[in-house]
């Protein structure tokens, strides 16, 4: 077996451990712009331990990430179902906005729901024409 296998197969992760890494990094994005400190630096912390899940230097359950942040098992879990309101929220917006925007009452090609100009004037041309028969 070569190194670079070695490396690879070590660094290889889950689909449970990147989307719990990706939950990390929504919280740690979050945490600037919340205005209370505590909190806010709470969510960093649980961020940046849940970004490092699984990994060799990282929690690997739920006692580790109480242990190395400080925080209970039920705070970590509210700030882990924040973070996954806001990726849903996401990635309804990034469909929505892939199927053709926010606007979803109408999802037709004529926005306007009304004839063009051209069509406009062939029905007054049709109807000038029945007028003079």
């Amino acid at each position: 077996m070569k190194m670079n296998d070695i490396v690879k197969e070590s660094m290889e992760i889950t689909p449970q451990q990147r989307q719990i890494a990706a939950l990390g990094q929504i919280l740690m994005a979050q945490a600037p712009g919340i205005k209370d400190d505590g909190l806010s630096n709470i969510m960093a912390t649980v961020g940046n331990e849940l970004s490092s899940f699984g990994t060799p230097f990282g929690a690997s359950n739920i006692k580790d990430l109480e242990r190395k942040t400080g925080a209970t098992q039920e705070v970590i879990r509210k700030l882990m179902d924040y973070a996954e309101k806001i990726q849903q929220s996401k990635s309804n917006l990034t469909k929505d906005h892939e199927d053709g925007g926010l606007d979803d009452t109408n999802d037709t090609d004529d926005d306007f729901n009304a004839p063009d100009d051209e069509e406009l004037a062939r029905q007054a041309d049709a109807a000038a024409r029945a007028k003079r028969k």
